[in-house]
């Protein structure tokens, strides 16, 4: 009977943690930037380094660049940073609408 019980404890610890990361990795994909179809827009250079000393992990940690490139669909142009996450090392592309500093 006690192991019954030590197994749904068990179960339960899972599942609630299992639980708090699916919403914490849900919350950083719908941060602003996390997408091309929903990039930060920037009206300058500087601004992209502001955003990144913004950025926070999920797991609460600070990113650090690990490279950059460019992207244009159209009329737009984009930057895509890669950036690593300091204490987990999870990789994250960051999108930004760089269109106006051409402008």
């Amino acid at each position: 009977m006690i192991g019954l019980f030590m197994a749904l404890a068990l179960i339960a610890a899972v599942a609630a943690v299992g639980a708090r990361r699916w919403r914490k990795a849900r919350w950083a994909r719908q941060q602003p930037g996390t997408s091309i179809y929903a990039p930060v827009i920037v009206s300058g250079f500087d601004e992209i380094d502001a955003a990144i000393a913004n950025r926070v992990c999920w797991c609460e940690g600070t990113y650090a660049e690990s490279g950059e490139t460019s992207r244009n669909i159209g009329q737009r142009r984009f930057r895509i940073v890669r950036l690593v996450c300091n204490q987990c090392e999870r990789e994250q592309l960051m999108y930004f609408d760089v269109t106006a500093v051409f402008h």
